[in-house]
This record gives structure tokens, C-alpha cells and sequence, in this order.
């Protein structure tokens, strides 16, 4: 998920279609490029704690129509129910921790991964079949639907979306019955960074899949092709895009799920899935409820974060660009952007909402000179557009985050989006891994007090108006 090079608290750098990448004669980084710190918000809110005691929480949600209880994914493999009134007990819904990459919090010398348990949806019928899905990172165990690297034992493992199906859908603790499951897809990932993993149903009943680029740095090196993969339209590389399936059908090669026909690449050897591409690697989206729209934000690598409205078979620039910045790789060295660029190259579409690391005076956040109170952040989260009741001054307003100002102190951000600016709320006081919304439209931030996948200090937050 990280921003700059993805590891720079241990200074490990972990960090065939479409378009020629930016000219790189004579290109100069931007020590500054949206000068100015993010501004505070005059909406006022606070943080109620509704779970607690959990690792590392990526996401929750809960099946349509349920409005007592979220099933929140922790990092670490297991699914957590979490009643949100009374009580607000907790108990394990599934123990999917067998199932993680054996590396898992052990690549570089402190406990730091972005793969693990990443995403869960339930199905728009689930009240019928019982079923629900997981994004995981596994061990190559069998052989992958898409790969980068034919043959090659991939370095960050697999990408594995599965289906489940509970016990009992009438209970009132849903839990996971183990041996149901069955995997509908598997993506060998180049690096262990740059996972993605978000699930959602859209208003079409489809599925959506997040999936970044396969890791490290530029979207260049082993596992990544040409000019990127994130632009790349060749057969079985989905890294750096959006896909979308129906997982009721059979019609895709592995006959374990269906393509949309509507899908824009449908035809394209290995592309069926495909809905958008371009990405880094968007971590979190989501749908609003009142239009429809697909909301993705995507983590930048040292300088922009950006929010993209996400439209069936647009290319939103990465590795071309970063945000509206034409972005240079550098060849062997660290990437950087270069200048503005807004609607050029033509056929790249720019964010709707972006910010850049940079703290007053161009301090990169987590440098030196810089601090946690002056910084932006530096890998945006993706949110929601806020459509329930309790905080009147935020509906119809994207609310989403940073992970952290800075590795060094990784304490996370709450931001709200209008148009094309973007304001801060007050600050979780944990560094943030996702957002959520229950069966009454309210949101919660998820996350921990490390930045670590490690300890229990991993919280649910309910965002409340202030008072």
C-alpha cells in the first residue's frame, strides 16, 4: 500500500499496450508540486471505538440488509464479527491464518507486509446461497490464471480470490465453513508490495477486484513488462488494474467464473476480465450508492496521491503519470514526477482529487526536518461518500485517508473530499488501513497504532459529528 519506495522507514527499497512513457531528456524532479499543506475541514467529528484488540483490520463489511453486525478482515487471516451496539462483542467468524504466505511480516527486518487478508465481500444474494469472498496472499500452491512470469516461482506469492460459503446463514454469528471453499482465481504477484485487494459488488451485481502493479519500484524489474504492466494489455497481466467478473458464471478459461459481456476488452486474449487499467496500486474503492460511480484511490510512489472516478476501459496513467504529473522513472534510480500535465498524453484520465508528500518548505514527509504535524501523508486509503445520517455536515462527501504523515510516526489521517480540494478531519489517532460503511451508511476507519502487522492494537472507529 506504502507510498515512497514502499519501505522507506528501513530504507529497503521495496517501493504492451498503451502509450510511450514521458521523454526523459532534461527532466527535473519537483522538489514542491501542490505547494501548501492540506487545509483543516470545519466539519468537526470524533471517533467511537467499536471493536478493539484486533492486528491489522483492512476492511469490513457486512451482507445487504444487515445492520447490527460488520465482519471486518484483519491482516493477519482472520475474519472478525463485531455486533456495533450493546455489548459490541466480538468473535472470530474464520481462521484463514493457515492459509497466508509463509513470509508473511517477515520480508524486511520489522514486521511490515502489505499482503495477508485483504479483502471480503458478500454476495447481493447472500441471505439465499451463504457465500462470501476473500482477497488473500498464498503460497504458489497451485498454478496461477495470470502471470507476468511463466514457469517462474513468484517472488510476492499469489493473489487468491476464493469463495466461501457460512455455516449457517440464520445464525445470528455468521461463521465460515472451511471446507467450502473454492478459488476462482489466482494471480502470481513479482514482489510482496502493491497487492491491491479490495472486493466489492457493484450496483450491477458484478464483482470488482483490485489489483496493483506487482510491486517494487516504477512498475519496472522482474515480473514487469515494458513500458509497465499497469499499461499493459497482454495476455494474462491484470497487475495494475481493475477487473470485473460475475462469479455466478463459467464462462471464463479456469470455467470458474463468468465474464461480463459488457466488459471492454471481452474478445482480447487474456484481458476478458479487465474493466480498467493504469494503476499503482489501488488499494481501497467503492461504490456511491446514490449514482453508482466506482471511486478508486490509488497510491502513489513518492510524490502524488490521487482519487479516480472509474469508467470501463479508461487508462488512469501509471505508470505515464502520477496524478496529473507527468512521472519520469529514472532508469536505475528512484522516479519522480516531473511537471503538470493535465489531460496530456491525450487518452489518460486525471484524478478527480490528489495530494503530494511534500510538508511547507518541500520536505519529503518522514524526512528530516520534516514532522508528523506538517506533512500531507504519504499513501492514500480510499474511502466513502458519506450517505448516512449522524454526521449531517458530511453527506454526499467523499470521506477517506492517508495511512500515515510519515513512517516514522505512523499515525494516519481522515480526509474530505469536494470537487477537486481536500480538507482534513481531525485525526484517528491510528495509522489507517481502511474504511467502511455499515447497513446505515455510516462510516468507520479501521486500522492500528504501529503501522505494523504486528501487536493487538489494531481498532474499529466509528466516525461520529463531534460532541
Amino acid at each position: 500500500m506504502r507510498g515512497p519506495r514502499s519501505l522507506a522507514l528501513t530504507a529497503i527499497a521495496v517501493a504492451a499496450l498503451v502509450l510511450p512513457a514521458a521523454p526523459a531528456a532534461a527532466a527535473e524532479p519537483l522538489t514542491d508540486p501542490i505547494p501548501g499543506p492540506i487545509q483543516a475541514s470545519g466539519v468537526q467529528v470524533g471517533y467511537t471505538t467499536v471493536a478493539s484488540g484486533l492486528v491489522s483490520p483492512t476492511g469490513a463489511t457486512a451482507p445487504r440488509g444487515e445492520r447490527d453486525h460488520l465482519y471486518v478482515a484483519d491482516q493477519d487471516g482472520k475474519i472478525w464479527g463485531v455486533e456495533l451496539h450493546g455489548k459490541r462483542r466480538k468473535w472470530v467468524a474464520a481462521d484463514l491464518t493457515a492459509l497466508m504466505v509463509d513470509d508473511l511480516g517477515k520480508v524486511v527486518p520489522i514486521p511490515y507486509d502489505e499482503r495477508g487478508l485483504l479483502g471480503l465481500a458478500f454476495d447481493p444474494d447472500f441471505w439465499r446461497n451463504g457465500w462470501l469472498y476473500t482477497f488473500t496472499s498464498e503460497n504458489p500452491t497451485a498454478p496461477p490464471d495470470f502471470t507476468t512470469q511463466p514457469g517462474a516461482k513468484p517472488g510476492g506469492g499469489q493473489a487468491v480470490v476464493t469463495r466461501w460459503k457460512v455455516r449457517n446463514i440464520h445464525q445470528r454469528h455468521l461463521r465460515v465453513n472451511p471446507a467450502s471453499r473454492k478459488v476462482l482465481m489466482r494471480i502470481d504477484k513479482p514482489q510482496f508490495n502493491h497487492n491491491g485487494g479490495k472486493l466489492a459488488f457493484g450496483p450491477d451485481r458484478m464483482l470488482y477486484i483490485a489489483v496493483g502493479d506487482g510491486g517494487a519500484e516504477d512498475d519496472q524489474g522482474d515480473g514487469h513488462v515494458p513500458g509497465g504492466n499497469a499499461q499493459s494489455l497482454a495476455p494474462r497481466n491484470v497487475l495494475g488494474k481493475m477487473l470485473r467478473i460475475d462469479p455466478h458464471g463459467h464462462s471464463s478459461a479456469n470455467g470458474r467464473y463468468g465474464i461480463p459481456r459488457s466488459n471492454p476488452y471481452v474478445g482480447r486474449r487474456g484481458a476478458d476480465e479487465i474493466w480498467a487499467l493504469g494503476f499503482r496500486n489501488p488499494y481501497r474503492f467503492s461504490f456511491d450508492p446514490n449514482d453508482g460511480r466506482l471511486i478508486v484511490a490509488d497510491v502513489g510512489q513518492n510524490d502524488i496521491e490521487e482519487v479516480d472516478v472509474v469508467r470501463p476501459g479508461r487508462n488512469y496513467g501509471w505508470p505515464v503519470k502520477e496524478g496529473d504529473f507527468i512521472f519520469d522513472n529514472n532508469g536505475e534510480g528512484h522516479g519522480f514526477v516531473t511537471r503538470r500535465s493535465p489531460g496530456v498524453p491525450a487518452g489518460l484520465v486525471d484524478p478527480v482529487l490528489e495530494y503530494d508528500h511534500t510538508a511547507p518548505g518541500g520536505k519529503r514527509c518522514g524526512s528530516e526536518g520534516s514532522t508528523a504535524a506538517n506533512c500531507n501523508g504519504i499513501a492514500v486509503v480510499g474511502g466513502y461518500v458519506y450517505r448516512g445520517r449522524n454526521v449531517p455536515d458530511l453527506r454526499g462527501r467523499y470521506v477517506f485517508g492517508d495511512y500515515s504523515r510519515g513512517f516514522a510516526q505512523p499515525l494516519g489521517r481522515v480526509f474530505v473530499g469536494d470537487g477537486r480540494s481536500v480538507e482534513a478531519l481531525r485525526d484517528p489517532g491510528i495509522a489507517v488501513n481502511g474504511f467502511a460503511e455499515d447497513g446505515r451508511r455510516e462510516l468507520y476507519v479501521l486500522g492500528n497504532t504501529t503501522g505494523l502487522l504486528a501487536g493487538n492494537t489494531g481498532r474499529v472507529l466509528r466516525i461520529r459529528a463531534a460532541g
